[in-house]
């Protein structure tokens, strides 16, 4: 008597292909990477404040992916070391793909929406984002269909470490353009640098401390203020107004809305003008949320400007009038050196 076949039996039952799941992720691959090139050069003014708003979410969702690509290598290292077989599950790599997805998605929304036009680094950062969205599709592709037990898992590690230096990269590239380029190597001992090809740290040299007269005024006293309270939304990557106030030349230069500093005329200067508005304006600087500049800090800066905005010229060879010297003191206490009275020559009455 022979034995029945069971016809439905796992063993016998003929594996189900992915087809659905690879179609969609490469026209997703294809439709992320066709997104920019046929968006052209962002222009804010033009999208709509609801589109503005959704791309404003890009640094809430931009952790999740990073948090569940962790889990998983961590999953695939633990199988490797044990050399055990993992849990081929297709859910946790579906969540970090799309997920990661979602914050490519939101960070071109936060792209077109403006302020960082010519940026090469928030350009790299783009196309790093997307290419590791790229990455986790292609590798989610791979992951459906090598779940079998028996499947090599070499394909689906091999993609999944690649997709996950992706992500390293364009996370590194945030971090550069919210805190600086050096912001992970500021610190790195003189071996690190080495490997990744970086000059050794210099030894800092102590300086004398130069004499109030000798301090340069843009380069000591109104750069400092600026960088405290303008450069974060005006620097490079994200030129808010097309305007950038980390260099001289280029606070100078001014952006969008013009002039940004006129030499001789504080009553021209933007700088000057859009914090004096008042706060419910709509040009007011800065906007909601940012600490404004204080009231003995705008007083330096617009004095400078009324002497000619000079970037090489020091306090010696201004006129410092009893406001500036006050304003000067509550920046640095030990300021208080600085003659009282005015710096214009003295008259002479005839005898």
């Amino acid at each position: 008597m022979s034995a029945e076949i069971d016809l439905d039996s796992p063993q016998l039952a003929k594996p189900r292909r992915p087809w659905l799941l690879a179609s969609v992720g490469l026209l997703t691959i294809a439709g992320l990477i066709a997104m920019p090139l046929l968006a052209g050069l962002p222009d804010g003014e033009k999208l709509p404040d609801i589109v503005r708003f959704i791309g404003r979410f890009h640094p809430v969702v931009l952790h999740l992916p990073i948090g569940i690509f962790a889990l998983i290598v961590f999953q695939e290292l633990l199988a490797m070391v044990s050399r055990k077989k993992p849990e081929a599950l297709v859910f946790p790599m579906f969540i970090g793909t799309a997920s990661a997805i979602a914050a490519a998605l939101l960070g071109f929304l936060l792209y077109q929406g403006g302020g960082f036009e010519g940026s090469e680094l928030v350009e790299n950062h783009l196309w790093s984002g997307i290419g590791f969205a790229c990455a986790a599709t292609f590798t989610l592709i791979v992951r459906a269909w090598t779940v079998a037990a028996s499947a090599s898992q070499i394909p689906f590690r091999a993609l999944l470490f690649s997709s996950v230096g992706a992500m390293g990269y364009a996370s590194h590239g945030g971090a550069s353009i919210t805190h600086g380029t050096d912001y992970l190597t500021e610190f790195a001992p003189d071996p690190i640098r080495e490997v990744i090809g970086l000059e050794p740290k210099q030894i800092k040299k102590v300086v004398p401390a130069k004499s109030l007269d000798d301090q340069v005024v843009y380069t000591e006293i109104v750069a400092p203020i600026l960088e405290k309270r303008c450069v974060e939304c005006h620097k490079e990557g994200k030129s808010k107004g097309k305007f950038r106030m980390d260099t001289f030349e280029l606070l100078v230069k001014g952006g969008k809305e013009g002039e940004a500093i006129v030499p001789g005329s504080s009553a021209e200067s933007n700088i000057i003008i859009r914090p004096e508005l008042p706060e419910d304006d709509d040009e007011h600087m800065p906007p909601d949320g940012k600490t404004g500049i204080e009231a003995h800090e705008l007083a330096i800066v617009k004095w400078w400007s009324d002497q000619g905005a000079d970037p090489a010229k020091t306090l010696g060879q201004l006129e410092i009038t009893e406001e500036v010297r006050t304003a000067i003191g509550l920046l640095d206490p030990s300021a208080t050196a600085l003659p009282t009275a005015s710096k214009a020559p003295e008259k002479t009455t005839a005898p």
